[in-house]
């Protein structure tokens, strides 16, 4: 615009001063070596004039070249990009479907224009994966990597992710331990922690866990108390079984007094003794629980304890009685220590007591059990179909 403005200038000046000088135009002089040249001073300044716009005009024609090399450029471009999310948007349907190894050579394809090359990577990563193509999934994971430093979390929870579908669980577990040093609280590390932590048997690390899961409102209450006692209860059956009820006290003994003093792991606690055939170490857990309440659950199973003694037991539940003489719990358990020891009158009283307040197989069966010992043959067969019914 500039320039065009120049050119109508000395156009005007042209125009203005050209009459006043027709008569005056005196002579420019250019020599060069032996080359001579003259001319008056209107001739050189229109060739000036003309030489400027034939520049003017060179450098448009110029410049509208260019422009068009830039728009082909542009629109080549253009054409590739669009052409690689095509590819990209058809890998990932590709890898919904299931047909891997076309998922996964889309997606290497589009890598190179895709606005997001992280996404086409993790992608042929999974195809590679269910391919059972380890080392190129590996391979994928890392040129991810590459291609994005800052997605690194991201990265390496598709690796333990996919480590952990592999059956890979001390490598995922590794990963994600580590991971949890930068990221302590992220819910994606602790969801796939405790998930190894489960594979692997790690009882005690899964407990140790667990307020993590609470704390960032992945395990509410009620599954948080679940998840603990499927823990401990993992936990005693497995030092049982291992080791011996000496190292389970131990081990009991070395818990927090808010969990020594939770009803629902101390039963469970004395029901894996039972379980095991602990019932003395069992009993010896009940008895202090029994002398402090009156509570249905203890007695159900004191009516499981095969005890060498059980004049300390009894002692306790006929103490109990006197409060609660028409528990169908507690005469039903009477019933039942007394048939262990073949006191099989006692044993009827209770049992009869029990089922007339309560009925149920177990309390039948027993009292079946104590007529045929007295040959009441017919009573017995009676109290068989009502167990049954």
């Amino acid at each position: 615009m500039i320039r065009l403005i120049v050119l109508l200038v000395i156009l005007a000046a042209a125009l203005l001063f050209g009459p006043q000088l027709a008569d005056h135009q005196g002579y420019v002089l250019i020599s060069v070596a032996d080359y001579t040249i003259e001319m008056s001073v209107v001739t050189a300044a229109v060739i000036a004039v003309v030489f400027y716009f034939l520049l003017l005009l060179t450098e448009h024609i110029l410049s509208r070249l260019f422009s068009v090399r830039r728009g082909l450029r542009g629109w080549w471009s253009h054409r590739r990009y669009a052409k690689a999310q095509r590819q990209t948007h058809k890998g990932m349907a590709a890898l919904v479907e299931g047909e891997y190894q076309r998922a996964e050579h889309l997606m290497l394809r589009g890598v190179g224009q895709s606005e997001l090359p992280l996404l086409n990577y993790l992608s042929a990563a999974e195809a590679a994966h269910a391919q059972g193509e380890f080392q190129k999934r590996d391979e994928y994971l890392q040129k991810a990597e590459e291609s994005d430093p800052q997605a690194q979390l991201a990265i390496q929870l598709t690796q333990a992710r996919l480590l952990q579908d592999q059956g890979e669980w001390q490598q995922s577990r590794d990963l994600l331990e580590q991971l949890r040093q930068r990221w302590p609280q992220h819910p994606q590390i602790l969801q796939r922690l405790r998930a190894v932590y489960q594979a692997q048997h790690a009882w005690q690390a899964e407990l140790e866990l667990l307020p993590s899961l609470r704390k960032q409102n992945l395990l509410n209450d009620s599954d948080y108390n679940t998840a603990l006692a499927q823990c401990y209860q993992a936990q005693f059956s497995q030092i049982l079984q291992e080791l011996d009820e000496t190292a389970l006290l131990a081990f009991w003994q070395q818990q927090p007094r808010a969990i020594r003093h939770t009803p629902n792991l101390q039963l469970l606690l004395i029901d894996t003794l039972i379980q095991q055939q602990q019932h003395q170490t069992a009993f010896e857990l009940l008895a202090p629980l029994l002398r402090k309440q009156a509570d249905e659950t203890l007695w159900q199973r004191c009516a499981r304890l095969q005890l060498n003694d059980y004049s300390a037991l009894l002692k306790q539940l006929l103490r109990h009685l006197k409060q609660h003489p028409q528990s169908p719990t507690l005469l039903s358990a009477l019933g039942h220590l007394y048939y262990q020891q073949q006191q099989y009158v006692l044993a009827q009283g209770y049992l009869e007591r029990s089922v007339a307040l309560q009925p149920t197989a177990a309390d039948q069966r027993a009292l079946a059990g104590i007529m045929e010992h007295q040959r009441l043959f017919e009573k017995a067969a009676e109290y068989y179909r009502l167990s049954l019914s």
